[in-house]
């Protein structure tokens, strides 16, 4: 399979499975999905059929790391009675709970072992357009949703972490977040999440972050979604750095896939994440009528989504079309999860005081325990992920910061605007012990030693 498979596809190092809440009111059959609960201690575990087909296979081919996260739980817990608009109703949190770890223990029986669990995505959104699927879980009952999620599975016998609370913003995780998480809440989490939809600079993704690790007695944060962006200001429309905004619009090429690498620089240099994660892995939100202009999904349009890696026709079933679109996005996070496997150390990497070029940015992993995060570290990185994020050639040079020297590497590959995760030629180590990269216009490469 081209997400899962490590040699030949994307090799994911996470997957997360969405359990539906039945779609009860929401408009948008994709985002509707089935749910197995039928009455308390009830279910159809046949429902959802081609979401746990995906679920099997992500179990199957060895992805590390499996979520199970929710955006609304089953009807009866919900104040409205439907799957969006309506609130989780506290009296009902303990038979939620029993629910989870009811399908955590199923899945598990089947052979699927699900490493996190996410009890709310977005809770502090109710998603009263019924767009798609939405809970809202009020901060003051937060808590309780996540240490009593933690000590039933706990009693269940089941290794399954909960992680939390997934706020869909800077400025509602800064709010939020004392209201509910202290370092005693935080013995029941393994990952303090946040997806980033207000597209916060650096400098307060850094200040709010670290905020959230020293309230919950150093939870790691995670960075668990973000999709659907363009330049905040017109005149930065091409530009891979500009500072980003929500919105619509379909773009397959290497600016948006630069841009998520931008994206995924920050929240490991500034932010200083421990995981990340994209939003969805298939869309069909292409913003053109493919049987109208069979190659309209090779260019940016206007009225569709980056919310995807791979696209495929919305008129499938009437066009019978079942190719499908890779985009940049796909293969630029290819780098990553090559580059950063699960475990992996960022290494501290600082740039020249008299650069004249600030449109690169570089990231080095070790895959060492005995390297301390975010350390300067006597041993030779792992690999090292560099972007040249302008549409200019230009070149870089990496040299060590005296404590190791660097190897010649064994292997490199680069993305650009022509090229997908295709090998390159390896640059040789000079006398001194630096390395140059001669990069094409807009592309990213990795290094691996």
């Amino acid at each position: 399979m081209i997400l899962t498979l490590l040699c030949l596809g994307l090799g994911l190092t996470d997957y997360r499975y969405n359990l539906g809440g039945g779609g009860v009111g929401v408009t948008t059959w994709d985002r509707a999905p089935e749910t197995p609960y039928v009455s308390h201690g009830v279910y159809n575990w046949s429902a959802d059929a081609a979401g746990t087909y995906y679920l099997r296979e992500a179990a199957r081919q060895g992805v590390p790391v499996i979520t199970l996260f929710v955006n609304s739980a089953p009807t009866t817990m919900t104040s409205n009675n439907q799957s969006c608009g309506g609130d989780l109703v506290t009296d009902r949190i303990p038979a939620y709970v029993q629910y989870l770890t009811d399908v955590i223990s199923h899945w598990k029986s089947e052979g699927v072992e699900f490493t996190h669990v996410s009890p709310m995505n977005e809770p502090d959104d109710s998603f009263g357009s019924c767009s798609q699927e939405g809970m809202q879980v009020v901060p003051g009952q937060r808590a309780e949703v996540v240490t009593t999620l933690a000590a039933s599975l706990k009693a269940a016998g089941l290794s399954t972490r909960v992680i939390a609370d997934e706020s869909v913003d800077t400025t509602n995780y800064n709010n939020d977040e004392p209201v509910w998480l202290n370092a005693t809440v935080g013995e029941s989490l393994a990952g303090n999440c946040h997806h980033l939809y207000s597209f916060a600079s650096a400098a307060t993704q850094q200040e709010v972050f670290e905020y959230g690790r020293n309230l919950s007695g150093g939870v790691p944060t995670w960075f668990t979604e973000i999709c659907c962006y363009n330049a905040a200001k017109l005149n930065e429309s091409d530009d891979p750095l500009a500072a980003l905004t929500f919105s619509s619009q379909y773009d397959p090429t290497m600016l948006s896939g630069l841009r998520m690498a931008h994206l995924v620089w920050q929240s490991f240099t500034y932010a200083e994440d421990s995981h990340w994660d994209w939003w969805t892995a298939l869309s069909n939100e292409i913003g053109c009528t493919l049987s109208s202009n069979a190659t309209c999904w090779d260019d940016i349009q206007s009225g569709g989504e980056d919310d995807g890696l791979i696209y495929y026709d919305p008129d499938y079933d009437s066009t019978e079309n079942y190719d499908i679109k890779l985009t940049k996005r796909y293969s630029v996070l290819k780098h990553f999860t090559k580059g950063a496997p699960v475990g992996a150390i960022r290494r501290a990497v600082t740039p020249e005081s008299d650069t004249t070029d600030d449109a690169w940015r570089v990231l080095a992993f070790d895959y060492d325990s005995a390297c301390e995060q975010y350390s300067t570290c006597a041993q030779v990185p792992y690999s090292v992920v560099a972007m040249n994020a302008q549409w200019n050639a230009s070149t870089i040079t990496l040299t060590s910061n005296g404590t190791f020297a660097l190897t010649q590497p064994i292997a490199m590959y680069r993305t650009s605007v022509t090229e997908d995760y295709a090998e390159a030629e390896v640059p040789t180590l000079s006398a001194n012990g630096s390395l140059v990269i001669d990069a094409p216009e807009m592309s990213i490469f990795t290094l691996f030693f």
